[in-house]
Order: structure tokens, then sequence, then C-alpha cells
């Protein structure tokens, strides 16, 4: 009887494992750029219930489109460079969990929990193996917002997520021509907050700074890599656009990695 309960216990722990693992997409790839996406999702998490309001910013609705605007940035990126970035990307609703939180908001009944646990030990396990293989590397996690629908915002916590960034680069790296938000500029799109500022100024937009994932994972910790938060505005999401969006956000990165990682 004890054999056969472990026995089920084995098997059970083997099922919620695949179940997480088919709500998380992990690759891995050549580049020192990893692209994660935690809020593109629209599958339901077995034995999850959804997510009560915790905070001031609840939102339990997909970044609608980001799913598909992350892997058109990767394979993209691919196209121009040869090589594939890495990836982490959520398949999982937003109203079940919330990965761009810390864990005592980001969902709400234990059974969410090994989902949540797998999407950010896929991060971490990403993050280790790109410290190992590139002197330098960057994280860049991809976001839908609609309060500036024809713009795409920066979010580095006011500078500190790209520590060492702008320690070896400076602040070109992150608004000069080659930055990302350089080539943005560039090709005619409207950014927020404008490169005529400090990066380390505090006029990256409220509420647009950069969520858990930057703040985990930037270069102001000392197992962390550069972070930035990318949040497309909705029009740039839309059918017609979206296409384009990844590919210019695609040529974008690949000139920050030829100037900036390479």
């Amino acid at each position: 009887m004890i054999r056969l309960l472990t026995v089920l216990a084995f098997i059970a722990l083997i099922t919620a494992n695949t179940q997480a693992s088919d709500l998380v997409i992990v690759e891995r790839g050549e580049l020192p750029v990893i692209l994660t996406a935690p809020h593109g999702g629209v599958q339901d998490v077995p034995d999850c219930t959804p997510r009560t309001p915790v905070g001031t910013r609840f939102v339990n609705r997909p970044d609608q489109h980001t799913d598909i605007l992350t892997r058109g940035i990767a394979d993209e990126i691919k196209r121009l460079t040869g090589k594939a970035p890495y990836l982490v990307m959520a398949r999982f609703h937003r109203k079940f969990i919330d990965a761009n939180r810390s864990a005592d908001e980001a969902y709400g009944s234990p059974g969410c929990a090994v989902v949540y646990d797998t999407y950010h030990a896929a991060i971490r396990r990403l993050i280790e193996e790109v410290r190992t293989k590139h002197p330098h590397a960057m994280l860049f996690d991809i976001h839908g917002q609609a309060a500036y629908p024809d713009s795409i915002l920066r979010g580095t916590h006011h500078g500190s997520a790209v520590t060492r960034l702008l320690g070896r680069a400076g602040a070109p790296a992150v608004t000069g021509p080659d930055s990302v938000f350089g080539r943005f500029a560039a090709m005619g799109y409207h950014i927020v907050p404008l490169n005529d500022t400090s990066p380390t100024d505090r006029v990256e937009a409220r509420g647009y700074t950069g969520g858990y994932t930057v703040a985990r994972y930037g270069s102001h910790r000392e197992d962390g890599l550069d972070a930035m938060q990318l949040e497309f505005g909705r029009a740039l999401r839309s059918q017609d656009l979206i296409i384009k969006t990844a590919h210019d956000t695609a040529e974008a990165i690949a000139a920050f990695y030829g100037r900036y990682l390479n």
C-alpha cells in the first residue's frame, strides 16, 4: 500500500511537471539575448483557481498578441543575425498567473505554483547559461499596453536594471543611435521617454518603469544581467502592424547586439 501511494505520488508529480512544461515555452539560443513574455498566453492552468485582486494595479487580461509579437521578434532576429535568441514565453492566461509579479501576488491557489515556478526557473537557468558563455548580455521583457496606443515605452527602473551596461558603455547604450530606442526613434516610432533625457533621470512613464522580471533579474543584482522592459502600444500589435513591429524590433535588437553585446 505504501509503495502504491509512492508510485501514485510520483505519477502525479510527473503529470504536474508535464502540464507546467506545456504551459511555458522555453528555447535555448546562441545570442546573448533573452526574450521573455509573461502575459500573452490564453491557456487554462489545471488545478489553479483564477486570481483575485491584489495590489493597486491588478490586471487579469492578457497583453493581446504579445506572444505572436515575441515569436516574430525571435524569428526575425535569427533571420537577421543567423543566430537565435533565448526565449521564455508563457502560454498560460494571466487570469490564473501573472508571471511578472512576485509569488505572493502572482497567483491565488497552491495548484498554480508549479507553473509559476517553471516559468521563473527557466529564466534563471537561461541567465546562468548566458552569463557563462558571454561577457555581456541583455534580457528584453515584452509587454503590451493601451495607455500610449501608438508608442513603445522603456522600463529599466530608471536605469538601475541596466547598471552594468551604463557602467561600461554609458548613456548612448540606452538612448544613443545604436541603442534599441535610438533605432526605434530613427524608424519613426513614438517612444516614451524621449532619448534627449538621461537613462537615470526619473522620466520613465509612471506604472511602466519595469515590473518584477526586470527588478528580479536586472544587473543591479549580482546574479542578474542587464534587463529592459519593452511596452508596445495596442496599435502596434494590431493585425495590420504586428509583422512590421516585430521586424523593426528585431532590427533594433540586432543593431544593439552588434554594437554593445558582440
